[in-house]
């Protein structure tokens, strides 16, 4: 007789639909509802209510507790403020919502049901998921160079109704087309990846599988996912391994020598030189900096828009008196007391995640698009979990 576990039938499905298959959902008045947004609204008040009934679940104070506890100022703030000041869009504002207050309570009300044994599991969905991805966006890529058109599944590998095409989705660079997967846009596609890496190479055995994802995030031809990676690696083996071997010199030196002539291949490719690694406008992210040095203490701007720099969306649309408040997302980093510590190998990679995500929110941290914060908070929950 065949026995269904629901725990981990409901591990599996928002592990698929938040890394493997994210974009898959209708768009709806402009509104993308995807699947895994649609499975969070679900599942919420489930949770809630599980953990309200449990044996003093909510109530006990752990580190994660208090970490939901410091976000809460920045939550009734950005309500306060938006509210009293307008919505201009819709859509816009429902990401904001689903993304900076619904997701991380639902990690949060989510970790409270997980035993040790369902984060086992999850983390072999994790690898199978990240696979999965890798192995679509190079197929895709492919696809593009030897054809001109791309394969999807609308509703599955791309939004049903969604407006804009693949190749509207800023992916050009220069008639080369960015890798992106089933993320439909190449930047959104490295900067998950880029978080996802430090936990993958620690869950993932086949080292070719490792390498394979490096090289999905040099071609999606970003100059931020180039430099994270860069910086990736110098955290990971410089600064938070302290076990520098001669193997891992030689093993560094070696991908310097790969890594490099690569990026310069591929700026031919584009018809691009060095100087594109080096753009003083930011890839033209430099010219609405200006809202961030015109904001006030408290913002009188409708929530309209969400730039790639999220310090000046939370400028704008709330004001400077949002900016300490809104860096406590990223207070795990420290309260999880696994940054440097090898002998929780997945809490410490999850750290780690989260801090490529923090540098990343100084150029692009495609902030309310799915499902960039979902992997975020999932590391967040990671980053508590051992």
């Amino acid at each position: 007789m065949l026995v269904i576990n629901a725990k981990r039938l409901f591990v599996a499905m928002a592990i698929v639909f938040a890394i493997a298959l994210p974009k898959s959902g209708v768009a709806v008045g402009g509104i993308p509802l995807n699947t895994i947004y649609l499975l969070i609204c679900f599942s919420f008040p489930i949770l809630f209510i599980k953990a309200i009934l449990g044996t003093g679940q909510l109530g006990r104070q752990d580190r994660y507790s208090i970490y939901i506890w410091l976000l809460m100022p920045f939550w009734a703030l950005f309500l306060t403020v938006t509210l009293l000041n307008g919505i201009a869009s819709v859509g816009i504002y429902f990401g904001y919502i689903m993304a900076l207050i619904v997701v991380p309570i639902f990690f949060y009300l989510w970790s409270k049901r997980l035993s040790a044994e369902n984060v086992r599991y999850l983390l072999v969905c994790l690898r199978n998921c990240t696979r999965f991805a890798v192995a679509f966006g190079l197929f895709l890529f492919v696809l593009k160079i030897g054809t001109g058109q791309y394969f999807s599944i609308p509703a599955l590998t791309t939004t049903f109704g969604a407006e804009r095409t693949l190749e509207a989705r800023m992916n050009d660079r220069g008639g080369i087309y960015k890798l992106f997967s089933t993320y439909n846009n190449g930047n959104i596609y490295a900067v998950c990846m880029i978080m996802l890496l430090p936990v993958y190479a620690v869950i993932e055995k086949n080292r070719l599988w490792l390498l394979a994802l490096m090289l999905t995030i040099m071609l999606t031809l970003s100059r931020t996912a180039w430099a994270l990676l860069l910086i990736y690696c110098a955290f990971e083996y410089l600064i938070f391994n302290k076990a520098i071997s001669v193997k891992k010199l030689i093993v560094i030196c070696l991908a310097v020598c790969l890594v490099v002539p690569g990026i310069i291949g591929l700026l031919g490719m584009m018809g691009k030189d060095v100087t594109f690694l080096f753009d003083s406008n930011l890839g033209g992210r430099a010219a609405y900096l200006e809202y961030f040095f015109d904001a006030g203490l408290i913002s009188s701007t409708p929530i309209y828009w969400s730039y790639e720099i999220p310090y000046v969306s939370i400028a704008e649309f709330v004001g400077l008196i949002g900016l300490i408040p809104f860096l406590m997302f990223f207070a795990n980093i420290v309260m999880a007391r696994s940054l440097f510590d090898a002998t929780r190998p997945i809490s410490r990679a999850a750290s780690i995640g989260c801090v490529m995500y923090w540098v990343a929110t100084f150029s692009d941290a495609a902030l309310v698009l799915v499902p960039t914060f979902i992997i975020y908070c999932l590391l967040v929950m990671l980053s508590f979990s051992e």
